[in-house]
């Protein structure tokens, strides 16, 4: 995944990469066994995987490795992915607004966490909750959560779907469940006519759990849809 991250910074690179890396989707945690880490650390369950090298990178640049392992926590984790997306992202805006040859790389975003440049340190703590968020906190409506980031909210939600390509079958009877993240921009009322599954792009992001309640020594953890962008970078609106 270094590879990746540190050569493949053209769009279409990144279209090729999604496509072809793209994962099927672990509804309510189940088709693998989210017990098998409880007796690891969350950090050190993100080291099990390559999938999450460069955040393990990033997490050690930012010196937030005993801020993932506070026990209780809930990690929604960016997979390289997403930093790649996040790059790509900044890449853009960098050639468009201050020089047309300048790529905005790895090397770019440590510097930023190291000197916490406009908060990018701090903005990590947008996917940790103090809280360990089991399916049995959860709700299909959502539920309102501080995020370690001061200041910052976000909705997780345990929801119904009938998306066939999430596990729904019509043949069977019981409608599978999935977790959603959804970083709140704005505020935002939860209802009963107003559920997660309902915050306009113009309040806030909701996005995917690929694989939710992964159990660890320390707390829980979700792996965010590769889909997904580092930071929510771009989604602002």
């Amino acid at each position: 995944m270094k590879k990746i991250i540190t050569n493949c910074l053209a769009i279409a690179a990144v279209v090729i990469l999604f496509t072809a890396c793209k994962k099927d989707y672990i509804t309510g945690g189940t088709g693998e066994d989210t017990n098998k880490y409880a007796n690891t650390t969350t950090y050190d369950v993100l080291k099990t995987s390559t999938l999450y090298d460069t955040l393990v990178r990033l997490i050690d640049t930012a010196g937030l490795k005993d801020k993932i392992n506070s026990q209780g926590f809930t990690l929604f984790a960016p997979s390289d992915y997403s930093v790649l997306s996040y790059l790509n992202a900044r890449t853009i805006y960098v050639q468009a607004t201050i020089n047309a040859n300048a790529k905005f790389g790895l090397d770019s975003l440590f510097y930023y966490l190291r000197n916490n440049i406009k908060g990018t340190r701090d903005s990590l703590l947008m996917y940790l909750v103090n809280k360990p968020l089991s399916y049995n906190n959860l709700t299909d409506m959502g539920t309102l959560y501080p995020t370690e980031l001061a200041g910052d909210t976000s909705i997780v939600s345990y929801e119904y779907t009938r998306n066939t390509t999430l596990g729904y079958n019509s043949i069977v009877s019981g409608v599978p469940q999935v977790v959603y993240f959804t970083q709140l921009w704005h505020h935002y009322d939860l209802s009963a006519t107003t559920p997660a599954g309902l915050v306009p792009n113009t309040i806030g992001v909701h996005t995917l759990v690929k694989t939710s309640c992964i159990t660890t020594k320390t707390g829980l953890m979700n792996a965010l849809d590769n889909s997904h962008t580092l930071f929510f970078y771009g989604t602002k609106k």
